[in-house]
């Protein structure tokens, strides 16, 4: 073989090995774009759990929420300037306010719209990275993260609205909390499926699914009665089986 032959087989493996390693850059990306969207969501939920409870284990809850936020935010600086500094914006403005006297509810209005602003520029970087376009394992088991939060944050925050502290919550709540138990359900029975050859990983889902049934009726039943620290747990102990997959 002429050393030409050889130098073009080699730049050919350089090239391939160096676009598969973009690709799964890429991937990787696209995955955890969801999972910071996800984390915003549980600041909301821990922000609310220690307005309930404020003990020194909820707080070091929302401060670890918020050390997890900050190391994925830096991740994305290439798909965009906005999202760390609208992160920066949502967290500094969670742990100044986190200790704020109850019954305020312009703090978590406050809050909740410089969330909002992070989620538009989040959309934006996850459009970027196609992350819908994830193999259907990880897509599905990343919106199943994200699913859970949305749907922790929600019912932790009507009922921080009945325990009368930061809540700031009405129908749009009570909305989503419907439709993404819905969606919640039908996540969980593709994972079912993609799992099914998997026996350990299987058995990880059955278990996210009897915990599911546990908190279900309660989260739908968010009018006639709260039990925001019995859903906290039973979504962290669902958050431990969705870590292990």
């Amino acid at each position: 073989m002429s050393l030409l032959a050889k130098i073009i087989i080699l730049c050919t493996f350089v090239s391939s090995a160096f676009a598969n390693s973009l690709g799964f850059e890429e991937n990787s990306l696209a995955k955890e774009i969801i999972l910071f969207e996800a984390n915003s969501y549980r600041v909301v939920t821990e922000f609310n759990v220690y307005s309930m409870q404020k003990d020194s284990k909820s707080e070091t809850s929302l401060f670890n929420v918020l050390a997890e936020g900050d190391r994925l935010s830096k991740l994305f600086n290439k798909q965009s300037k906005d999202l760390a500094p609208s992160w920066q914006k949502y967290r500094k403005f969670t742990w100044e306010k986190h200790t704020q006297a109850d019954g305020d509810t312009y703090v978590f209005n406050d809050m909740r719209i410089l969330h909002g602003d992070l989620l538009v520029v989040i959309e934006n970087v996850k459009k970027q990275l196609n992350s819908e376009l994830l193999p259907h394992k990880d897509l599905n088991k990343a919106n199943a993260v994200l699913l859970i939060e949305q749907l922790a944050s929600e019912y932790l925050e009507l009922s921080a609205a009945t325990f009368g502290t930061f809540g700031f919550a009405g129908t749009e709540q009570a909305i989503q909390i419907e439709a993404r138990s819905a969606a919640f359900e039908r996540t969980v029975r593709e994972l079912e499926k993609v799992y099914a050859s998997e026996p350990q990983k299987l058995k990880l889902i059955s278990k996210v699914a009897l915990r599911w049934k546990f908190i279900k009726n309660t989260l739908l039943a968010y009018n006639e009665r709260s039990a925001p620290f019995a859903v906290s747990k039973t979504v962290s102990y669902i958050r431990e089986q969705f870590a292990r997959l």
